[in-house]
């Protein structure tokens, strides 16, 4: 279970079709590649045959699977390239350098209309670096990043932030700028939201030692998928503006978490 699958984007609450076919794949790419298996698995969860062919079909379209024998699947490269960005999670503080109070700057041109296909990928690109509207065409965040500022340009641009028009390093403002440029952060809310999460994954953990298929097995999609994605959104702040404790205690416990999730998956799987 390395809830590599996850959607980085999606909130809603739920195993699906789709999550229970990566994931078990993944678990075992071996003893479910059969997709008579796939389906049967899915009953179990309460999803029907139809849901489940559905869910195949469709990822299939996506890219993410492939057939390599009639009936059979395996995952593809669609989700390999997913893996790398959500595996991300368990890195994060190798990406970090010594702050030196220098910040990030990316000028675009205006962003898609909101709501378009386009937006939301232009969005999510500047989210998962951390970055936030200064000005209008001026996005910033703390140069603390290895690589620095052309990493950044890059990486933004690869994860479909397609209006990039220049970037740079602001070295240092006036007093009034850094106090503008700090608060553009809710590193409140931000501590708030690792306290409620590192909870969860304390309660879920001794769950997962007396395991209830597969109530257990969802339960270890949905919190690890909540919790990658609040690991992958995590702007990465200098110690500075905001402490690292937090993400870093999460970080752990989903670590450990995820190698009990792995051995739950696994032994659900040779039960079917």
């Amino acid at each position: 279970m390395r809830h590599m699958h996850i959607s980085i984007d999606n909130n809603a609450a739920g195993l699906t079709p789709r999550q229970l076919i990566l994931e078990m794949l993944d678990a075992d790419p071996v003893m479910m590649t059969h997709g008579r298996r796939l389906i049967a698995a899915g009953g179990v969860f309460g999803f029907s045959e139809n849901q489940m062919r559905v869910a195949l079909s469709r990822l299939l379209a996506d890219g993410l699977l492939m057939q390599p024998r009639r009936g059979d699947y395996a995952l593809d490269g669609g989700a390999t390239s997913i893996q790398a960005e959500t595996q991300r999670w368990q890195k994060l503080e190798s990406r970090l350098r010594r702050w030196r109070g220098d910040w990030c700057a990316v000028l675009t041109d205006n962003l898609a209309a909101e709501g378009s296909t386009r937006f939301r990928k232009q969005s999510r690109a500047l989210a998962m670096r951390g970055m936030q509207r200064w000005r209008p065409g001026l996005w910033v965040r703390p140069n603390n990043l290895r690589g620095g500022v052309d990493a950044l340009s890059g990486e933004l641009q690869a994860l479909g932030l397609d209006a990039i028009r220049g970037h740079c390093v602001i070295a240092r403002g006036d007093a009034g700028c850094e106090e503008n440029l700090r608060s553009l952060w809710d590193c409140s809310q931000l501590q708030a939201t690792y306290r409620q999460r590192i909870g969860e994954l304390h309660a879920a953990s001794t769950r997962l030692d007396s395991p209830q298929f597969p109530a257990v097995l969802a339960e270890s999609v949905e919190l690890g998928g909540r919790c990658i994605r609040a690991l992958l959104r995590d702007p990465l702040l200098p110690d500075e503006l905001a402490s690292g404790d937090s993400r870093r205690e999460l970080a752990g416990l989903l670590k450990d978490y995820d190698r009990k999730g792995r051995r739950q998956w696994r032994q659900f799987i040779q039960q079917l």
